[in-house]
């Protein structure tokens, strides 16, 4: 009986060193260094001009254009080529083209103006 109260004193013993040591390992504060002062600046930098592609400059070919009226159908007719092919436009189509062209152009001049805003505001 005397070796289980040894038994159960050296059991005891050591469960009471090991939580001993596990409380004090805890109750130890280490010396913490004093946290440096982050110092945050802004820096405006320059943003880089982005690289945009010029346009290439439009090169229009020539076209002959030949007017057929009642007065020179036949000249008309008779100077062209056997293999000529004849494209006819009423006045109203005329006018339809011409409008068609003015709002490519119309077009085409609000993108270079879009163009040259973004190109200026850039640099």
């Amino acid at each position: 009986m005397l070796d289980n109260s040894i038994r159960n004193a050296l059991s005891y013993g050591l469960v009471l060193l090991t939580s001993l040591f596990i409380l004090s390992a805890c109750s130890r504060t280490p010396e913490v260094e004093p946290t440096p002062v982050v110092e945050v600046r802004t820096v405006e930098t320059k943003r880089p001009a982005p690289i945009v592609p010029s346009i290439d400059q439009l090169r229009l070919r020539s076209v002959n254009w030949k007017i057929i009226t009642p007065d020179n159908i036949d000249d008309v007719f008779t100077s062209l080529p056997r293999d000529a092919v004849l494209f006819a436009v009423t006045a109203d189509g005329y006018e339809a083209l011409a409008l068609n062209l003015s709002d490519v152009r119309a077009m085409i001049q609000q993108q270079q103006r879009i163009i040259a805003i973004y190109q200026n505001s850039f640099r």
